[in-house]
């Protein structure tokens, strides 16, 4: 009886210790994850800080003319609206991570992609081109902020690596919900691809941008139970599509 109640007593401490080490090693990860997250950040600021602290600096230091102020007034603007892009991606990807299920609310697709066309309308300069039924009355349920971050950052990514005309496809029927974007771009190597669905991923060095665009997409679609789908076109051109099933 004294060896069966050890026995038991020993099965249950290693349990125990099992399950501690487990517990151990998810804080381990949250850990790094969120100092990852921290690096990033300070590393992500630092440019559009630095555009904005030379502009001041210029203003401070010559005697400008008009036209030369002009500019750098303009440089900083556009410092400005850099930091305030990447501030919200940043705390949005924070919002992901501490969010176990989604935000659900019923609210129209085509109204949801029509906001997400209008936050990138600073830069689309004409370029964008809206094809599909897409009907103010066509409901889903979900997170629409996300959804509207994750469609204006492939729109964004889009306009920003590729030039000529770019395609937006949006509709939703019984079966899916779905908005595919279609440049005129290299677009991503295959081999680039799940790389690129990573936090602070950018795949040209040269580019602006928090590399959280695309990440925030491919939580964004997780978190609804959807898809990223990127194919390359011949001869050339690229699509993203966001394909989310539907309740029936």
């Amino acid at each position: 009886m004294v060896l069966g109640e050890g026995s038991v007593f020993a099965a249950l401490l290693v349990l125990g210790l099992h399950r501690l080490e487990r517990n151990m090693r998810r804080e381990r990860v949250r850990l790094a994850r969120e100092r990852n997250m921290l690096l990033g950040v300070t590393h992500e600021l630092k440019t559009p800080l630095a555009s904005v602290q030379l502009g001041v600096d210029t203003l401070r230091r010559l005697a400008l003319s008009d036209e030369e102020r002009n500019a750098v007034l303009e440089n900083m603007q556009s410092g400005v609206r850099d930091l305030e892009r990447r501030v919200e991606d940043m705390l949005v990807a924070t919002r992901l991570q501490r969010q176990p299920e989604v935000r659900a609310e019923v609210f129209s697709w085509g109204i949801m992609v029509q906001e997400a066309l209008g936050r990138t309308a600073g830069v689309a300069d004409g370029r964008v081109r809206l094809e599909g039924p897409l009907r103010d009355a066509d409901e889903v349920r979900g997170d629409r902020a996300l959804w509207t971050l994750a469609v204006s950052n492939v729109l964004e990514n889009a306009l920003k690596y590729s030039e000529g005309e770019v395609t937006v496809r949006a509709n939703v029927d019984s079966e899916e919900a779905r908005v595919e974007v279609e440049d005129q771009g290299a677009g991503i190597a295959l081999e680039d691809r799940q790389a690129a669905l990573s936090p602070f991923v950018r795949l040209q060095e040269e580019g602006a941008g928090t590399g959280l665009g695309l990440h925030l997409v491919a939580q964004t679609a997780d978190l609804h139970g959807a898809r990223v789908e990127m194919k390359s076109l011949r001869p050339a051109g690229f699509v993203v599509r966001l394909v989310w099933p539907q309740p029936h």
